[in-house]
């Protein structure tokens, strides 16, 4: 059984998750969960398919959606996630500015792919775009490269590090994408809680401090506190950046919000609810919106 009822942060197959949102449900179920917040990157599709599964079990969906932010260094901002939920996925703003998101996003994986074809791989563009259910992310590149060239790599991790990672051989920047300012005024249109997502687990030199007073600033509601860090930490040893963005945010006046980041594939360690928040943390949340 979970740690923790609540998992506000998780990913299916709509983004780059390994279950379907039917899936993710089931599990969260047998889990012992009692709210999930699915929250896919720069997509709802997978939405409705997990309210639609919950029903029977009573198990609380919270509509949530992980937008991906562009370079902003005036702020030292890093390209960071930011996590909108209770959003309401029919909003115009939210759905328009998504369909400009995808078109960036297919633009970007088939120039990427078009790239690893140039480098000898096999790795046809049907072969990763009949996975994709919302919009296609570098896990389902990565999947495809693997499975068609055997032997070639060792983990999704080493073809992240060597070809699609940022400034790495096949890395292509998008076309369109969102600052943190604009994310931020997209979720709040569509009625929903901008919140920084997992501040500390960063690549790039931004000290985490600096990341959440910079986004304090630009206007999120929350930080997302309670989370798997990449310090050695394991659910329930605790962990050096909790207790320091628990203060933090106090100090800000921002609200702290917790989950996974599950996404399923066999690496990882972390299982739906071994993170996440407690009951009275959760109401103070729904109480905020």
């Amino acid at each position: 059984m979970a740690h923790f009822q609540i998992d506000l942060h998780a990913h299916t197959t709509a983004s780059d998750g390994s279950h379907t949102p039917a899936q993710l449900v089931r599990r969260a179920v047998a889990r012992g969960l009692n709210v999930l917040g699915i929250a896919d990157h720069d997509t709802t599709a997978g939405l409705a398919e997990a309210q639609a599964a919950a029903k029977p079990d009573g198990l609380e969906i919270v509509p949530a959606i992980e937008l991906s932010t562009r370079h902003e260094p005036d702020k030292q901002f890093i390209g960071i996630h930011l996590l909108g939920y209770f959003i309401d996925p029919a909003s115009p703003a939210l759905v328009d500015v998504l369909e400009r998101v995808k078109q960036g996003r297919l633009e970007q994986k088939i120039r990427q792919i078009e790239l690893l074809q140039s480098f000898g791989f096999d790795l046809p563009l049907e072969a990763v775009f009949e996975r994709v259910s919302g919009v296609p992310g570098r896990p389902h590149i990565a999947a495809v490269l693997m499975e068609r060239n055997p032997g070639r790599f060792e983990s999704m991790q080493q073809i992240f590090d060597e070809y699609l990672g940022v400034g790495k051989k096949a890395h292509v920047v998008r076309s369109f994408a969102l600052t943190v300012s604009e994310a931020i005024t997209v979720v709040r249109a569509a009625g929903g809680l901008p919140v920084l997502a997992h501040p500390a687990a960063y690549s790039g030199g931004v000290e985490p401090v600096t990341l959440v007073r910079n986004a304090a600033a630009a206007g999120v509601a929350g930080i997302e506190v309670y989370y798997p860090y990449e310090d050695g930490h394991r659910p329930g040893s605790g962990s050096r950046w909790i207790g320091r963005l628990e203060q933090l945010a106090a100090e800000l006046g921002l609200l702290a919000t917790g989950g996974t980041d599950f996404h399923g594939r066999p690496h990882k360690v972390i299982d739906l609810g071994d993170m996440g928040l407690t009951e009275t943390q959760y109401q103070t949340l729904k109480t905020y919106r």
